[in-house]
């Protein structure tokens, strides 16, 4: 039975949690350095021009002191919640010195300890139970993504934190009417959505069948509370429709056609470079049912934490606890319905069929928000990244703690209940010791996940290196070499003599050299040139050789005359190499020898200050 009147220690309780990760959200956003979330160029220039100028942009007037993306885009065309925030806040804090970068963090920590504020005031509403509240709270503020769009400027932030709050309100007018109050912060909820970004507005539509099944206004005040949502509306994000219409017309007032122009003269790249899973001729069912590429999992680990630029993952303990989270919120809905139906031939009926259409709703928010997102995938871009599912990130977690409440309620549980219960002769005070036992795994599986992947990402501990002896490749014959290309090469005691015929010279090495290689490589190699130029290799698992400097190549600049060249090569799973002797044409070069020595990456022992060092070189 959801509790419409709240007491007042609920209401504590969710000052308590903003607080509380207000304070862990801006020290985690004070130690992340900036450039660690993606497209931060584009967000701070979002942000920027707001608090510099203290209006929106009007394009094209504008474009001159905006950034454009290699897409031809720029923020100022998106909805502006989060930057108007980042900006309203950096304005504030801006007697302390601190940079722009760093204080428009301030918006998006503030909206998301917004966010678990409400999620506890609207799990303590729905399941009258403050402590499954509490763990509402801790599973989607531990969320590593989470946490991580909390610590950067970006615009998810706002997607996030509106549709919670809509969702909120939306909890409200399922037990309480629709009074004057109460449409009117369901309107500004509604208006906030439109401000925020096009991710939440896919919640929109099962936000309408809410409102059609549960709002309720009270007698004689339908026309009082339909105006007072408009007016909601109208405050909390549609003077941003007005405005566009008044700057750009009638024909666009979510700017799609000015942004069409835009990008037609500022775009960077080849239009016919973005496509969709479409283009490699998979289908829509392959794609999501049959796991294409493993689109489905890779998202799912996006959603729960693939940090920095796609590139920061975590561990099994992350992935696993919020997976179950997933699956159970999930599989709950269509249980109960099973249930309701079979009680209902029994003549039995104990369900709330309200809550239950309540529940449903809330997975077909799920079910919609991926639907529409790897319809984009396919059709438009390929952009694995789960943060576009994370505005109905509520939605999960209420049906997973809905089955929790279900537990505790059953049966078998309460018959073990009183020994599971501490403190329930003192003083009234009752703990749940199951509970509290889960919140700590929360709570400890998200300090696991800083300790072994965050920190050591952002901050590495020293290392030791070893480096064992090099052996060398034998260059008096060419069975070491599969192919070349723009070269003529010959063999002798001396090494491979080697003159290019084109800039583009390639020497693609037999798989069989890959046995010289380990994880991490030291490559020398010894030559004589007849001019400068840059020598470069490549390494891959079997596809084709991509030029990313550092993950899949590596160069090395050489002058005329003798030369000895130290490469660096952290390669996987070894299928491919390639040399690119030089990116010069007629030039001569005698490779006198390849030498590679495994490299060692040890962490460095670490001893607390109060103890000796050991003899350990600092």
């Amino acid at each position: 039975m959801v509790n419409p009147h709240p007491d007042y220690s609920a209401q504590k309780g969710a000052l308590l949690v903003f607080f509380a990760f207000l304070v862990y959200y801006l020290a985690t956003a004070t130690a992340l350095p900036y450039g660690a979330g993606p497209d931060y160029d584009a967000h701070f220039d979002g942000a920027r021009f707001i608090y510099a100028e203290g209006r929106l942009a009007v394009l094209p007037e504008d474009a001159s002191n905006l950034q454009f993306t290699a897409y031809g885009s720029t923020r100022a065309l998106r909805p502006p919640l989060s930057y108007l925030v980042a900006a309203a806040a950096a304005r504030g804090f801006s007697w302390t010195g601190i940079e722009l970068e760093m204080l428009f963090r301030i918006g998006s920590a503030l909206l998301c300890a917004l966010t678990l504020g409400l999620i506890f005031s609207a799990t303590s509403r729905y399941l009258d139970d403050r402590w499954l509240a509490l763990g509402g709270a801790l599973l989607v503020g531990l969320l590593p993504q989470f946490t991580f769009i909390a610590s950067h400027l970006n615009d998810d932030s706002a997607a996030i934190f509106s549709v919670t709050f809509l969702i909120y309100c939306l909890i409200r007018l399922l037990r309480e009417p629709a009074g004057p109050p109460l449409a009117l912060l369901t309107g500004i909820a509604l208006g906030l959505v439109i401000l925020s970004k096009f991710t939440a507005w896919l919640f929109l539509p099962v936000a309408g069948l809410a409102l059609v099944l549960f709002a309720r206004p009270p007698s004689g005040k339908w026309w009082l509370s339909l105006a007072l949502g408009g007016v909601g509306i109208m405050l909390g994000g549609g003077w941003w429709i007005g405005f566009n219409i008044w700057h750009y017309g009638w024909n666009d007032p979510l700017l799609f056609n000015i942004g069409k122009t835009l990008s037609a003269q500022f775009i960077k790249i080849d239009p016919d470079q973005v496509r969709g899973f479409a283009a490699e001729g998979v289908s829509f069912v392959d794609l999501v049912l049959g796991d294409y590429k493993n689109f489905v999992d890779e998202t799912l680990i996006a959603a729960i934490g693939n940090l920095d630029w796609l590139r920061l993952r975590l561990g099994l303990p992350q992935y696993s606890l919020y997976t179950f989270v997933l699956i159970v919120g999930i599989i709950y809905v269509p249980v109960r319905w099973f249930r309701a139906v079979l009680l209902s031939l029994r003549s039995r009926s104990q369900t709330d069929l309200r809550q239950l259409l309540f529940n449903s709703l809330l997975l077909l928010a799920i079910v919609f928000q991926f639907f529409v997102y790897a319809l984009y995938e396919w059709q438009k871009e390929v952009q694995v990244q789960g943060k576009y599912l994370l505005p109905i990130v509520i939605c999960p977690v209420i049906l997973f703690l809905s089955w929790v409440r279900d537990v505790s309620l059953s049966a078998p549980f309460r018959r073990w209940r009183p020994f599971l219960v501490f403190g329930s002769t003192l003083g009234g005070l009752r703990v749940p010791v199951l509970l509290v036992i889960a919140l700590g795994t929360v709570v400890a599986v998200h300090i696991d996940g800083l300790r072994r992947f965050v920190i050591p990402y952002y901050d590495p501990p020293a290392r030791v290196l070893g480096l064992a002896g090099f052996e060398p490749i034998d260059l008096s014959t060419t069975t070491a070499i599969a192919s070349a290309s723009n070269l003529e090469l010959t063999a002798d005691d001396d090494g491979w003599h080697i003159r290019t015929t084109t800039k583009d010279s390639q020497i693609e090495l037999d798989p069989s050299v890959c046995r010289y290689f380990q994880t991490n490589n030291l490559i020398q190699i010894r030559m004589h040139s007849s001019g400068p130029g840059t020598l470069q290799f490549f390494w891959s698992e079997g596809v084709g050789f991509a030029d990313r400097m550092g993950e899949s190549s590596t160069t090395a600049k050489f002058d005329s005359g003798e030369n000895t060249l130290m490469l660096a090569a952290g390669i996987g799973d070894c299928k491919r190499l390639r040399l690119d002797p030089t990116n010069a044409s007629d030039q001569h070069i005698v490779l006198r020898s390849v030498s590679i020595a495994p490299l060692s990456i040890t962490r460095k022992p670490y001893y607390f200050r109060v103890f000796k060092s050991r003899g350990i070189a600092d």
